[in-house]
């Protein structure tokens, strides 16, 4: 039923087909850890289970795509859904970044980004401040990165709170006519939300169709936000009147909505452990990672762990992250902190040192390896002299 269409180190390119082929899709990847193709493709079931062909774009790492093969693959795409009568682009947040600026180059019909970016170049948006380590790592691609061409129908759907998400929404709104749905308080990713308040599935197929009616997902979204467990806790997280007890009883209110959705747990855990509730904000998190183990509940484990003062904990979740996510410098440097803190500077040293190999551009892993090898130095000359 799967069928590579294309492989290499960086991509790769499934092919599913379901229905007639009549209607197709193409996904493209979001931000995943840890790296590698051995999970399932974004959108998979669910394309499958309707009954329409999907080819799925992988990518290896999380590089926003910018890879020197990708016009290549893109008309390699475009070869292969040449026959589609309807044809859809389709990601989320950094899927959702490829899924409007690739359109274009496949021949698709329409596109619809759940959350995208604009671009995360430094260069193109300041103002983006989340995944610092990869926008310093990433070789920007300027033949990928210029103007997006228009195709008929383009949708994105963002939540309207989240001012980074808004500002590349403005960007990909300037010179495109893009139809947006603002969708406050729904998150990042608004996928969720969207599932929550029974949206999703209908968008997906209205965008495909080219039926898309912008008036009415604006409106049913309004109107069904507070059935969203994924819209009670963000409205518990940012909202200024929901502080607190408050704001607890609302995480609350959404882990009983939907006990299965390791998300919440985290949420809530996150809000216990900022009204210093740290041994319900363990059990909370605990949860989450009980439910999904991926490294964002884990990476919520051992901070919990640690402002409880259980810095052994702490670092058993950090050396399973390393193990999870080895990609990832933030863990490693996390890990050399905990390890400073209990006086293991050979231990604090050598995961500090795997941080800056991931990130070399980071300033503060460079400075903070020489200040802890130097701390190190003067203390064995210490011991050597005095025995101490």
């Amino acid at each position: 039923m799967t069928e590579i269409l294309y492989r290499s180190q960086a991509l790769e390119v499934r092919r599913v087909r379901a229905g007639d082929g009549r209607r197709q899709v193409v996904t493209f990847d979001s931000y995943h850890e840890p790296p590698g193709f051995d999970r399932p493709s974004f959108g998979e079931a669910f394309f499958l289970a309707e009954g329409i062909t999907a080819i799925h774009v992988m990518c290896h790492g999380n590089d926003w795509f910018q890879y020197p093969e990708m016009p290549s693959v893109l008309s390699l795409i475009r070869e292969a859904c040449s026959d589609a009568e309807r044809l859809m682009t389709y990601g989320s947040s950094m899927g959702g970044y490829a899924a409007l600026r690739f359109a274009a180059a496949i021949g698709a019909h329409s596109a619809l980004a759940l959350s995208p970016q604009y671009s995360v170049d430094p260069r193109k948006a300041r103002f983006e401040t989340r995944w610092a380590s990869d926008r310093r790592r990433i070789r920007f691609i300027q033949a990928l990165e210029g103007r997006i061409a228009q195709v008929p129908l383009m949708v994105l759907a963002y939540d309207s709170r989240l001012e980074i998400d808004t500002g590349h929404v403005s960007l990909l709104t300037a010179f495109n006519d893009v139809e947006g749905i603002p969708l406050p308080f729904a998150g990042h990713p608004v996928g969720p939300f969207l599932n929550d308040v029974g949206l999703l599935r209908p968008l997906v197929l209205s965008v495909l169709d080219r039926s898309f009616n912008q008036e009415y997902f604006r409106f049913t979204a309004r109107t069904r936000s507070r059935h969203s467990p994924h819209w009670l806790v963000n409205v518990a997280e940012r909202h200024p009147r929901a502080h607190g007890d408050r704001a607890i009883a609302l995480a609350r209110r959404a882990v009983a909505l939907a006990p299965d959705r390791p998300s919440l747990h985290d949420a809530l855990g996150r809000l216990l452990a900022a009204a210093g509730r740290h041994e319900q904000a363990i059990e909370a998190h605990a949860r989450a990672v009980a439910i999904e183990p991926i490294a964002d509940y884990q990476w919520g484990l051992s901070k919990t762990l640690f402002e409880a003062g259980d810095l052994t904990g702490a670092l058993e979740v950090a050396q399973r992250l390393q193990r999870l996510a080895p990609s990832t410098a933030g863990y490693h440097a996390w890990a050399s902190r905990l390890r400073e803190m209990q006086g293991d500077l050979p231990g604090a040293i050598a995961d500090l040192r795997q941080a800056r190999r991931r990130d070399p551009r980071n300033r503060g892993y460079r400075f903070g390896s020489w200040q802890l090898a130097w701390r190190l130095g003067h203390m064995r000359l210490r011991q050597a002299l005095f025995g101490r």
